[in-house]
């Protein structure tokens, strides 16, 4: 699910974000458990959390220069069943705290906030209120990148394109006895339109870098017309390399990713 807040920006673009600013700097934290360390929330991996031991909770970050962000998300997490709510600040120093996104999540669902803040800020925090302590899976703060143009038509939305393998049960008498999930997950093909040489080779280097070492990135193929479709992803096939054209004015991109589903 994707949160939009009145001030977030570029809401019909495609954009990735693979920054996150909470791995960038020095990191605190309010409270955890002996088996759900703060530090887990950093993932990359999603199968453990992070388990504050009281509320409200606090995760965060200074950073060794100021960032100007726009996105924050909460993955594999137990925020809707928890009750809880998720505020996203920023600070100069320290003594005082802007909110930059709130939101009470009514589900488990992967959860992506858009906004945009005033200025850059050096200190970054995820807040968490509510009456019971959720599990935080990855936590991450951090800028979109944004592609020029989307893209190109065919594609299908990562949330239509589950990955479900069933185990199904029958009896030797061939009756069926019902089905159970084996694996669940998401997987689909992100072709972008042509993009220009440039681009490909200067503003998109380091996100395609990030992809070609398998390394995890938040995907939003259109937020505001598809806000079911932002997910974490990463690499599931080739590297990512453009198919220069007649020319070399414009190159063809194309990613294979799986994604992280919860729920």
């Amino acid at each position: 699910m994707i949160h939009i807040e009145n001030s977030a920006t570029g809401t019909r673009a495609s954009s990735v974000a693979y920054r996150n600013v909470l791995v960038e700097g020095v990191l605190s934290w309010s409270s955890q458990t002996p088996d759900g360390f703060a530090a887990n929330a950093l993932g990359p991996q999603t199968n453990d959390a992070w388990k504050p031991s009281a509320m409200p909770a606090t995760l965060s970050v200074i950073l060794p220069v100021a960032v100007d962000c726009d996105c924050a998300a909460i993955i594999a997490h137990t925020l809707g069943s928890s009750g809880a709510t998720v505020h996203v600040e920023g600070s100069l120093t320290g003594a005082s705290w802007v909110t930059v996104s709130t939101v009470t999540p009514t589900d488990d669902r992967d959860l992506i906030m858009l906004f945009a803040s005033d200025v850059p800020y050096p200190r970054w925090r995820i807040r968490i209120t509510g009456p019971t302590a959720p599990h935080i899976g990855i936590a991450w703060i951090g800028p979109r990148f944004f592609i020029p143009d989307g893209v190109a038509a065919g594609y299908v939305p990562v949330n239509m394109a589950l990955d479900i393998e069933l185990k199904p049960s029958v009896t030797r008498g061939g009756q069926y006895l019902g089905v159970s999930v084996k694996k669940k997950g998401a997987g689909t093909s992100i072709s972008l339109t042509p993009q220009r040489r440039w681009w490909i080779q200067s503003d998109a280097a380091p996100f395609i870098e990030h992809y070609n070492l398998g390394r995890p990135f938040l995907w939003m193929s259109c937020p505001d017309l598809f806000p079911d479709d932002g997910h974490y992803c990463w690499r599931a096939g080739d590297t990512l390399s453009a198919n220069f054209g007649a020319g070399a004015v414009y190159g063809d991109l194309s990613m294979e990713v799986s994604a992280y589903v919860g729920i």
